[in-house]
């Protein structure tokens, strides 16, 4: 191995509340994605050269069972294997899988028309700001719900429709507004609690939300009138979920799209500081803070 990004995801399978890190024993090590050089073979291996640099894709990912890229040599199927093109930045590969390919799937499950509204909370993280370019790329205008200001700029420099700040403005109303009172045609939500609440309010009648995080808690207020007699739709994206519905061919298919548009620079990740691979605990801590800069990185 030898750069990993240090995701939520990885953050909760720390914490011992991610369902998709369920060792049987420990020590167990987490780590859900990460670039690495193929360095041996097993028996029956050998398709991919020594000294190939490449990344994993689930849905067959020993993560799972306690065998993550937190460690510096992973013994992995071949098949979850992707060559990661020439010219690519490592810092750009490592963190291919967990943030872009769960912006492709949602775009994907969500159907959304050319020219239609998504919204989106948790906009300035680095799978919102990807969000951004994706659905530009799609013909789709996205409403962007930040907590500071000073993220606004940012957003509609990236190609953002509209940007709401949700510590100054009210969003269902702003929602509505940028509208023409319709709502947005889909939504989704990294937050949960109380912004959940706002995201559906934004939704048109019919609409469909998609959560995906739970940034502020594993809790969440909403109306039931409004699911109720708006007929909305809240359901849960999980990646690895989503990707063991595919077909192995449909899965490295969207691996090899989400490495071009990385390489072309149409989906560009945000990284941050990087850590030796031996202080996890303060690259943890750092990847937790508010404004932190960027994705955070493991080395080593």
């Amino acid at each position: 191995m030898v750069l990993r990004p240090v995701n939520p995801s990885d953050v909760f399978s720390v914490q011992g509340v991610y369902p998709g890190f369920r060792p049987a024993a420990l020590p167990a090590v987490p780590g859900l994605e990460g670039l690495a050089v193929v360095e041996a073979h097993g028996e029956g291996a050998g398709k991919i050269a020594k000294g190939t640099r490449v990344v994993t894709i689930w849905p067959t990912w020993p993560a799972s069972s306690g065998n993550g890229t937190w460690q510096q040599y992973i013994c992995v199927p071949e098949d979850i294997l992707v060559t990661v093109p020439d010219g690519l930045a490592d810092e750009v590969a490592a963190q291919f899988l967990v943030n872009p390919v769960t912006v492709v799937g949602m775009v994907e499950v969500l159907q959304i028309p050319k020219g239609e509204w998504l919204i989106q909370d948790g906009a300035g993280s680095v799978l919102g700001r990807q969000m951004i370019q994706y659905a530009k790329l799609k013909g789709l205008k996205t409403i962007n719900v930040v907590r500071r200001q000073e993220q606004a700029q940012e957003l509609l420099d990236l190609g953002a429709d509209a940007v709401i700040c949700s510590s100054t403005e009210n969003v269902a109303e702003r929602a509505k507004e940028i509208t023409g009172g319709k709502g947005a045609y889909a939504g989704t939500d990294a937050v949960a609690g109380e912004m959940l609440s706002q995201i559906i309010c934004s939704v048109r009648r019919k609409g469909t939300i998609l959560n995906y995080g739970a940034m502020s808690g594993i809790t969440f207020t909403a109306s039931v009138a409004d699911i109720l007699f708006g007929l909305k739709t809240l359901t849960g994206f999980w990646l690895p979920q989503w990707l063991a519905t595919l077909s192995q061919e449909k899965v490295h298919a969207i691996a090899q799209e989400v490495l071009q548009l990385l390489k072309e620079g149409k989906l560009t990740p945000y990284s941050g500081k990087t850590f030796a691979l031996e202080d996890a605990k303060a690259a943890i801590a750092h990847a937790t803070k508010d404004a932190r800069g960027g994705k955070v990185f493991l080395k080593g």
